[in-house]
């Protein structure tokens, strides 16, 4: 067996519908190109700045969409797209995080492929969330609120930081650099 598979680890990316969706491409190839085994789960808002074709790409394996499939299959991640990989991760990743993904996750919300395995994951897994949303709605109070119910429950949480934002602002709520996320990711494996 080649050296960098013998600590292969099951990390289980989410992409959630911020523009810096695009950083997490760097993320997944370079925890593919570490021998780890990268599943990516995108919300429907994230493939509005990503293509899923991206990250097959990257990950090379099937990017989860749909907590119901078009064409299942009777294998166990096709029939229960919401249950595997994340009932078997050992790590999960979210970035970016947005407001609205940090609100299901406080909420106990499933009614996407991220937010319904985020609540399949074996009390086990580190659970890192990477927010990145304008300063405006970072600084509201519930969403606030929400990253500290998520910290009160085991979360990490990575940035976000200050610099100019994509809609023209400046302040916080950039998702840290990809290099940043990628060493939290390897300290928590």
């Amino acid at each position: 067996m080649h050296p960098a598979h013998t600590s292969m680890k099951k990390i289980l990316i989410a992409v959630t519908g911020g523009i810096a969706a695009y950083k997490v491409a760097a993320v997944v190839s370079a925890l593919k190109q570490a021998g780890h085994d990268v599943q990516v789960a995108m919300t429907p808002a994230a493939c509005q700045f990503v293509t899923p074709l991206t990250f097959a790409a990257l990950s090379q394996k099937e990017v989860r969409t749909d907590l119901f499939p078009a064409h299942p299959t009777s294998e166990k991640d096709h029939l229960y797209p919401h249950l595997y990989p994340a009932t078997e991760a050992d790590l999960f990743a979210v970035l970016p995080a947005t407001a609205d993904i940090i609100g299901k996750f406080a909420y106990g919300f499933g009614d996407d492929i991220v937010s319904a395995s985020a609540l399949s994951l074996p009390a086990t897994c580190p659970k890192l969330f990477c927010p990145a949303m304008n300063t405006q709605m970072w600084k509201n109070p519930v969403v606030q609120e929400n990253v500290q119910t998520l910290e009160n429950r085991g979360w990490q949480r990575i940035g976000p930081e200050d610099g100019l934002m994509a809609c023209g602002t400046s302040g916080a709520g950039r998702m840290s650099d990809p290099k940043t996320i990628l060493e939290v990711i390897q300290s928590n494996l």
